[in-house]
């Protein structure tokens, strides 16, 4: 990742995001960003964590500038997966799940994203079997069951 970024800075913000200082790794990627231009080949991964950290910081911005990086990314899953810790944080469970699997597709040798969707794709039996999943009784008990907090965190889902 050297072509014009601060690589060093760059892992400063992983290590602090890691460390659950949000506020330091936000700094520290905006720093980066503010260094690199749209045409850098790491704009869309350095976008990503910029708009997790800020999500984490309870920017909702954030999550607006990951789905933004992952819209033109065709090549990194980590931008997907960064995109689904960040809905995951914000609640869209759905929007989550879809992330892992668009950055499933395009990075197959990921470890951390497969091991993210495993996580977070294993569906439990529906509740009344005659009756079809998408059944608003079906959906509704299934939410009930699912109101205990998940095992799934932003956390889990990238390390």
């Amino acid at each position: 990742m050297a072509s014009g970024m601060n690589q060093e800075l760059f892992d400063n913000g992983r290590t602090a995001l890691r460390a659950g200082d949000f506020k330091a790794a936000e700094r520290d990627f905006r720093s980066v960003m503010d260094a690199i231009d749209e045409q850098n080949e790491h704009h869309s991964r350095v976008a990503s964590y910029l708009g997790l950290a800020q999500v984490l910081n309870a920017n909702p911005n954030g999550l607006l500038l990951c789905r933004d990086a992952a819209s033109s990314e065709v090549l990194d899953g980590q931008v997907f997966l960064n995109l689904a810790a960040a809905e995951w944080h914000s609640n869209n469970r759905k929007r989550a799940i879809d992330a892992l699997h668009r950055g499933g597709k395009i990075d197959t040798e990921h470890s951390q994203l497969k091991r993210a969707i495993q996580l977070a794709d294993c569906r439990r039996r529906v509740v009344f079997g005659f009756l079809p999943r998408a059944h608003p009784l079906n959906r509704l008990v299934g939410r009930m069951l699912r109101s205990t907090p998940s095992a799934l965190s932003v956390d889990t889902l990238l390390y």
